[in-house]
C-alpha cells in the first residue's frame, strides 16, 4: 500500500509538472471589449536548447493586437490571412502571426513576449493562442494542440483564455 501511495505521488508530480511546462499567457481570462496586455511566457527552451524564436498564431476573433519589441529579436507580422476591423480609431489589421526571431533565450532563463489586444466585443468565448518554439540545433516545440473534449489533457497544449463579462 505504501509503494502504491508513493508510486502515485511521484506520477502526481510528474504529470503537474510537464502540464506546467509549456508556453503560457499570464491571464486566464479577459475582459470583452477592452484593450488588454497580454504576455506569452516562455519558461524553457527545447529539450535543454536555446530559444531562438518564437511563432504565434493571433486568435481571430480579437480586433486589434500589436506586438513589443524584445531587445535582441527581430519582431515582424504576417497580415496575410489576417482581418480588418472598424473601431472607434478607425479601421484596425490584425495579423494573423506575430513572431519574434533571431534572440537566443537559454534553457535556464525565462522570457515574456508581450502584446496589446483589444478583446472581442461579447463575453463567453474561449481564444487559444498557438505557438511555436524554435530553438538551438533545429529542435522545435509545437504548443498547438487544441482539446477536443472539455478537460482533455494535452501534450503540447495551446494555452486559451477565457472572455469574460466587461467590469
Amino acid at each position: 500500500m505504501t509503494r502504491l501511495l508513493i508510486g502515485l505521488s511521484v506520477l502526481g508530480a510528474l504529470i503537474s509538472g510537464a502540464a506546467l511546462a509549456h508556453v503560457t499567457v499570464d491571464q486566464p481570462t479577459l475582459p470583452a471589449d477592452s484593450y488588454v496586455r497580454i504576455a506569452i511566457r516562455v519558461p524553457h527552451g527545447c529539450e535543454g536548447a536555446a530559444t531562438t524564436g518564437i511563432r504565434l498564431q493571433v486568435p481571430p476573433e480579437l480586433r486589434g493586437a500589436k506586438a513589443m519589441p524584445v531587445a535582441g529579436w527581430a519582431l515582424t507580422t504576417r497580415m496575410e490571412g489576417g482581418v480588418t476591423v472598424q473601431g472607434e480609431h478607425g479601421t484596425a489589421h490584425v495579423p494573423r502571426e506575430v513572431s519574434w526571431q533571431g534572440g537566443n533565450l537559454p534553457d535556464d532563463q525565462y522570457q515574456e513576449f508581450v502584446l496589446l489586444v483589444r478583446t472581442p466585443a461579447e463575453p463567453g468565448a474561449t481564444l487559444y493562442f498557438p505557438v511555436v518554439q524554435d530553438c538551438e540545433g533545429g529542435k522545435v516545440s509545437r504548443w498547438i494542440e487544441r482539446p477536443s473534449a472539455p478537460g482533455e489533457r494535452l501534450r503540447y497544449p495551446a494555452y486559451s483564455v477565457r472572455i469574460t463579462p466587461k467590469g
